[in-house]
């Protein structure tokens, strides 16, 4: 009886210092939150989203490494701007009891100087419209889409920010898009806008 107690008491002890407790909630502005126990190797993560006209979400977490959290105990902002459509995200990802309590400010969605060519609309052919990047988009990306995901087949261009491309490069679940710096660097060339609202819902969805 006594074995099995000490191993128990040994067992709980590795359990408790191999999980996390993080603050959790989900809506504009998260104003209500609660501390939850987490499962074994998780992260805490907060994460405040701005997606075009569907507006700002907050949202608190236990999450992996694998997927919002590539990058530790560091800000990530990403953002990414093409024809009609803007995107960011800043994520803080951390690894002590409620270390995500703080709520991230929503990036910047003012001009900068740099310009990009993208695609105005999906009727375009040929995509030599510039769109005007902000806040921290500080590259230019070219996505091709993979044939057979279900979508036209096609070159989609736009504004994206450093850590965007240090996403494409590190995490699989990431669509795999090419950075170029400079402005107009990626190239007047495209079939349609048709899947990059598609490609901007699985950047956010791989940072979820």
């Amino acid at each position: 009886m006594k074995l099995i107690l000490k191993i128990s008491f040994t067992f709980t002890l590795f359990y408790t210092a191999d999980t996390l407790q993080c603050y959790t909630c989900e809506s504009e502005e998260c104003s209500e939150t609660m501390l939850e126990m987490c499962s074994g190797g998780q992260v805490c993560s907060t994460m405040t989203t701005a997606f075009g006209s569907l507006g700002t979400r907050v949202s608190k977490e236990c999450t992996t490494r694998e997927g919002t959290c590539v990058f530790m105990e560091a800000t990530t902002k990403t953002s990414i701007s093409g024809g009609y459509s803007h995107s960011s995200n800043n994520v803080y990802c951390c690894s002590t009891d409620g270390c995500n309590k703080n709520t991230l400010p929503v990036l910047s969605d003012k001009p900068n100087k740099l310009q990009c060519y993208t695609c105005k609309s999906k009727e375009e052919k040929v995509c030599n419209t510039t769109v005007q990047c902000v806040g921290v988009e500080d590259h230019c990306f070219n996505y091709t889409v993979p044939a057979g995901d279900g979508s036209n087949d096609g070159r989609h261009l736009g504004c994206v920010s450093a850590d965007v491309c240090r996403f494409s490069e590190t995490s699989p679940s990431t669509p795999n898009i090419n950075c170029c710096k400079g402005s107009l660097c990626n190239k007047a060339m495209g079939i349609g806008l048709s899947s990059l609202p598609l490609l901007l819902g699985l950047l956010i969805i791989s940072l979820i």
